[in-house]
C-alpha cells in the first residue's frame, strides 16, 4: 500500500492544495469573485455614505434633525430608523444577488473541487 493512501484515509495535503489552486485559477472562480465584488463594493460604499451623511447631519444641522414630524417623533428619529431599514434592505438585496448570480456558479465549483479530490 502506498504511504498515506489507505481506504478511508484523506489524501495528502499537497494534492488538495493543488486542486484548490487549479480551481482558483479558473474562469468560473473569477466570475464568482467578480459578481461578489460587483455588488458588495457599491453597496458598502452607498451604505457608508448614507451612514456618514446621517452623522454629519446630526452634528452640523441640529435644528433640522430636531424638527418634529409627529408628536415627539423627529427628523433624527426618522433617519435613524431608516438606517435600520436600509440595513435590512441591503441584506435582502445581497441574499437575492447571491442566489441569482453566484450560488449556482459556486455550487458548480464546489462539486468540481469535490470530484477532483476523490
Amino acid at each position: 500500500m502506498a504511504r498515506g493512501v489507505a481506504e478511508g484515509v484523506a489524501e495528502p495535503a499537497p494534492r488538495a492544495a493543488e486542486v484548490y489552486r487549479h480551481v482558483q485559477a479558473g474562469e468560473e472562480f473569477r466570475e464568482v469573485r467578480r459578481e461578489y465584488r460587483r455588488f458588495v463594493f457599491p453597496a458598502c460604499a452607498a451604505f457608508l455614505a448614507w451612514y456618514l451623511a446621517y452623522i454629519v447631519a446630526a452634528v452640523t444641522l441640529p435644528g433640522v434633525m430636531d424638527r418634529q414630524i409627529a408628536g415627539p417623533f423627529t427628523v433624527a428619529w426618522a433617519l435613524g430608523l431608516l438606517q435600520f431599514a436600509s440595513t435590512f434592505l441591503i441584506t435582502w438585496l445581497y441574499a437575492r444577488h447571491a442566489r441569482d448570480r453566484r450560488d449556482r456558479l459556486a455550487l458548480g465549483l464546489r462539486w468540481e473541487t469535490q470530484d477532483r479530490l476523490r
